[in-house]
């Protein structure tokens, strides 16, 4: 018989994370940015299985940078605190290199167990699918404009 799960099982860390849920939920109601700045969405995974996780992140443009991000996640604890920590850490990276480790690297610092390692792979994919979707916004502002 398997022992309950309990938030006290996790580290402090996560604990936190998975509790705040810093940077969740959909962008703002009112997400016609200022000029210059826009929305774009990165998705992976699936509800059905477990795992799903949305990013939005805010794009300047002209810098090709990120200005905000926020998060929507369904998943585990460890899940929700792995996404929820890099929305976090997103703010002022430049899409080109976001550089913002491995997921192994993430499950190490929030003590994911080694079984849950393949949900943090959908995290990745779900901030790639967004990284790209505000290079390929950025290159077609950058063509309109020459």
């Amino acid at each position: 018989m398997r022992a309950p799960w309990s938030p006290a099982l996790l580290k402090p860390i996560t604990e936190r994370l998975f509790r705040s849920l810093p940077c969740s939920g959909p962008p703002p109601a009112d997400c016609a940015a200022a000029p210059g700045l826009r929305w774009v969405t990165g998705r992976a995974g699936r509800q059905s299985e477990s795992t799903e996780v949305a990013y939005h992140l805010k794009i300047d443009v002209a810098r090709a940078i990120v200005t905000e991000a926020r998060v929507q996640a369904f998943g585990c604890p460890h899940t929700l605190a792995a996404a929820c920590l890099l929305a976090e850490r997103l703010r002022d990276r430049p899409l080109v290199d976001l550089a913002l480790g491995a997921p192994q690297t993430w499950a190490d610092e929030l003590g994911v167990p080694v079984e849950k390692l393949g949900r943090l792979l959908i995290v990745e994919d779900a901030l790639e699918q967004g990284r790209l979707n505000g290079l390929e916004l950025c290159r077609a502002q950058s063509l309109l404009r020459t």
